[in-house]
């Protein structure tokens, strides 16, 4: 399970390398689509066996459509920011 994320982590970052010449999938539209996939794939590893099982399907699908849509490293920043919120929700939630 654990091995799960990198490997996913490490196609979505081939994809995106791939297609990394390709138009499309600029502004803020897709900035806000990556930190829903940061999001999703951040919370679903730190669920880990409980919920985040049930998450990860969604989470791996938004990162490799994410991945092939909009292949910018600009834009992709925004997956940082989606681990952060993460990071802060669980901060507010142990507070």
């Amino acid at each position: 399970m654990i091995l799960a994320y990198p490997l996913l982590l490490a196609v979505a970052v081939v994809l995106a390398w791939q297609r990394r010449h390709t138009a499309g999938g600029r502004g803020p539209a897709w900035v806000t689509a990556w930190i829903a996939a940061g999001f999703l794939m951040s919370f679903s590893l730190v669920t880990g066996l409980s919920i985040g099982l049930f998450i990860l399907p969604l989470a791996a699908a938004t990162v490799i459509w994410v991945a092939t849509r909009s292949p910018h490293l600009l834009e992709a920043t925004g997956f940082l920011v989606g681990i952060g919120a993460t990071a802060a929700l669980v901060a507010g939630l142990a507070a």
